[in-house]
C-alpha cells in the first residue's frame, strides 16, 4: 500500500515541477530585448550595464533556457597545441619529378549489338 501512495507521491512532485518550470521558461522567453549597453569605467574597473529604448537600466541580462545546455560545451578546456620539435634544423634537398611521358591516344572501335541467342 505504501508503494502506491509513494509513487502517487513522486508523480505527483514531477508534475508539479515539470509546470513550475515550464512557466520559468515561459516568462523568460516573453521577457523584452535590451536595447543597448553603456560601458561605464570607473575606478575599480569596466562595468556593463544593459539599457531600453529610454536608457533606464533593466537589471542583469537573464540566459535563455533553450540554448542553456549547450554553455555546458564552452566549459570544455581548449586541446593542447603540439610543442614545436627540439633539437637541430637541417634541410633537406628535394628531387625533381621526372616528366611524364604521352601514351599513345586509344581509337575507339565501335562493334554491333550483341548476338541473340
Amino acid at each position: 500500500m505504501w508503494r502506491t501512495r509513494f509513487k502517487l507521491l513522486i508523480g505527483i512532485a514531477a508534475a508539479l515541477m515539470l509546470a513550475t518550470t515550464s512557466m520559468t521558461m515561459a516568462v523568460a522567453r516573453g521577457q523584452a530585448r535590451v536595447a543597448g549597453e553603456v560601458v561605464l569605467c570607473t575606478g575599480y574597473g569596466v562595468t556593463t550595464v544593459s539599457v531600453d529604448a529610454e536608457g533606464n537600466p533593466t537589471g542583469p541580462a537573464h540566459i535563455c533556457p533553450d540554448m542553456v545546455l549547450a554553455m555546458m560545451a564552452a566549459v570544455a578546456l581548449a586541446p593542447a597545441l603540439p610543442t614545436p620539435p627540439q633539437g637541430e634544423g637541417r634541410s633537406v634537398e628535394t628531387v625533381e619529378p621526372e616528366t611524364a611521358q604521352a601514351q599513345a591516344v586509344v581509337v575507339p572501335r565501335a562493334r554491333g549489338p550483341p548476338v541473340p541467342v
